[in-house]
């Protein structure tokens, strides 16, 4: 699809005003006259707002376990289970193959 630039008039969509709200960089808010000259914002919707506060848990959980693996490390008493990380090992390699497209073998 081409766009004309000279054209742009031209294009509508429901609810559109087209250019008639638009006067020397002020915005109309849909013929109410209200005039907004401050800067753009953008607000995330509320999915958007619990992903935020999920991510931010996950990242306090994981600030938790490391020092707990830390205080184990630093007393001497970590022990990692050999059989556990290999296991980890091959799935993820597994898993990085099936994103890739590549086939398991």
């Amino acid at each position: 699809m081409k766009i004309d630039p000279n054209d742009l008039g031209a294009v509508s969509s429901p609810g559109a005003k087209g250019t008639a709200g638009v006067e020397s960089g002020l915005r109309r808010d849909g013929g109410r006259g209200v005039e907004n000259t401050g800067p753009d914002r953008a607000e995330l919707s509320g999915l958007a707002g619990k992903i935020s506060v999920a991510v931010g848990r996950d990242a306090a959980n994981r600030a938790a376990q490391v020092e707990q693996l830390r205080g184990q490390v630093i007393e001497g008493d970590y022990r990692p289970d050999p059989a556990e990380i290999s296991r980890g090992i091959v799935n993820d390699a597994l898993a990085n193959a099936d994103a890739s497209g590549r086939s398991q073998k």
